[in-house]
């Protein structure tokens, strides 16, 4: 009889034996039917019911079952956010136990963690609750399966493994901003969503008031777009989603709008550019006295605005000086000052002048041509001539057609007589009478100067004689 009993518990030992080889026989069975030998299961440790957490947007419950069979459906996630209570785990033992987790796959969720630890274990006194909060990726879009398993510290072989399943959208991109282009043009940009993998790119949408229409055909992988498609003066709401790639294809919330106005209409072209302080013969020249620090003014059409950019080129047709102004509100002229043009040759200048709006759109150009000279003209040659009792006079040669000015210096007063030159340079002028004598004679002293059409004037030349007579 007492071999009996020992072979009986013998075989009983041996049946748990073959049970704890197969770590499924623990999870999955209860009993082992040829010898109704009882074996150890999570649920005699931890029980688990359905938290408060529904998918977004609904009121279906992320998590379904109980602990021995557990699903998690997260249904679609429009952007990273974190769920409370998905589920409710409880220590059902009569002594504290430790319960782990380990999440495989599914990298649109970035952390699966209990709320009592932070972390993926937590201790549970008898009688003890937490809930499990899953945080998922702002970096990971698409499709996710995965397995979420939850064991009992210590034991490796005693854990239950609950599918669980997320579509996740991309994150929306950053706000975008719309600028104005010539033609009009208007110009998208936004920042990059935070999303990297499996992003197919973006899409574009416009709104003139009503429905919001996407502009492009296939997900963009860049973060710019060029609306042509405009309107002269409508005005136009963007906004721009990130798309994912796979299937199923699924998008991100909008991102924050932009909106601007299309501008395919030119400011009016300046109606007059001229020199304000131009030398010279009609102050119509540039000479050595203003050729480094010119002053132009640019007479402005009604409809200009002080946010357009006027341009003023000076060109000698080598070179060119380029400045810009903000225009006048309406119409009105703006001058330019203290422009040097010394590095430009002497010859025909070209004054241009055009405006340009915000957009980008470019005025007609209006010009004006002027003469820059710069080179005084050679001193004259002078003498003079003692007419006794009779205007003396001065005479000699000259640049052609230049302005003379003569001047009596000594005796006093002074006095100026000023002549023109013929167009061969001679000149001839009649000055003042001074009446020496043979035994008294007076000094006199004249300045001869040469003023050419640009009004450059020549060296001083300095007459000195002896009145007698």
């Amino acid at each position: 009889m007492k071999r009996f009993v020992v072979l009986a518990a013998l075989s009983l030992a041996t049946a748990g034996l073959f049970a704890q080889l197969s770590a499924a026989s623990f999870t999955r069975a209860t009993t082992i039917s040829s010898n109704s030998l009882t074996v150890d299961a999570l649920r005699n440790y931890f029980s688990v019911a359905a938290g408060s957490a529904v998918q977004p947007g609904t009121s279906t419950p992320v998590a379904s079952g109980n602990v021995d069979g557990l699903s998690l459906d997260f249904g679609t996630v429009p952007s990273a956010r974190t769920f409370t209570s998905v589920f409710q785990i409880t220590n059902v033992s009569g002594s504290t136990r430790t319960a782990t987790l380990t999440l495989s796959g599914a990298p649109q969720v970035s952390s699966a963690v209990f709320a009592s630890s932070g972390s993926g274990s937590a201790t549970l006194a008898a009688g003890a609750s937490t809930t499990l909060t899953v945080t998922t990726s702002n970096t990971v879009a698409g499709r996710g399966t995965g397995t979420l398993r939850l064991g009992l510290s210590g034991i490796s072989w005693l854990y239950r493994d609950y599918s669980l399943h997320i579509d996740e959208a991309p994150e929306a991109p950053g706000a975008p901003t719309a600028t104005q282009k010539p033609a009009g043009r208007l110009d998208v940009a936004w920042t990059a969503t935070t999303t990297v993998t499996n992003l197919a790119g973006y899409d574009v949408y416009r709104s003139s008031g009503g429905a919001y229409t996407k502009l492009n055909a296939t997900p963009l992988t860049v973060l710019t777009y060029s609306d042509t498609a405009t309107t002269d003066g409508t005005t136009y709401t963007y906004k721009v989603r990130a798309v994912s790639s796979g299937t199923p294809v699924l998008d991100s919330l909008d991102s924050a709008t932009a909106t601007a106005t299309a501008d395919a209409t030119p400011p009016g072209a300046p109606s007059g550019v001229t020199l304000a302080n131009g030398g010279g013969t009609g102050n119509a020249y540039v000479n050595s006295a203003n050729a480094g620090s010119l002053s132009i003014s640019i007479t402005l059409p009604a409809g200009s605005l002080t946010t357009d950019t006027v341009q003023l080129t000076v060109s000698n047709g080598a070179n060119s000086v380029i400045t810009t102004r903000a225009g006048s509100a309406g119409a009105g002229t703006i001058t330019v000052t203290g422009l040097s043009v010394s590095a430009l040759g002497d010859g025909t200048l070209t004054l241009s002048a055009n405006s340009t709006d915000l957009a980008g759109n470019v005025s007609g150009t209006t010009t004006a041509t002027v003469t820059k000279d710069t080179v005084a003209p050679a001193a004259p040659s002078a003498s003079y001539t003692d007419n006794h009792n009779t205007a003396d006079q001065i005479a000699g040669t000259a640049e052609a057609n230049a302005a003379i000015t003569v001047t009596k210096t000594s005796p006093l007063p002074t006095a100026t007589f000023p002549v023109t030159a013929s167009g061969s340079g001679a000149y001839g002028v009649s000055v003042a009478v001074v009446n020496g004598t043979h035994n008294s004679p007076i000094s006199v002293t004249y300045t001869v100067t040469a003023t050419d059409a640009a009004g450059n004037t020549s060296g001083v030349t300095t007459v000195t004689a002896s009145d007698s007579k």
